[in-house]
């Protein structure tokens, strides 16, 4: 997998959550049809960018953007 793979697939979880707003690791992985080990890279991607930020909720793991887009 090359550095552009990563970019382009981060993007992608990049919009999901422009569009849902907070989405768990699960739902993630659902919508996006990748392994988990995969998305775990690609938000490490977006958390280094500092576009994401991560918090938990009843043993649940949530991500959401840091800096959402407003209409």
């Amino acid at each position: 997998m090359h550095k552009n793979d990563v970019e382009i697939n981060a993007d992608k979880i990049q919009t999901l959550l422009i569009d849902w707003g907070v989405l768990s690791i699960k739902e993630i992985s659902e919508f996006t049809q990748c392994k988990k080990t995969l998305i775990y890279l690609y938000l490490g991607w977006l958390l280094r960018e500092n576009k994401i930020r991560f918090y938990e909720e009843e043993e649940i793991v949530y991500v959401e953007l840091t800096h959402p887009v407003t209409d």
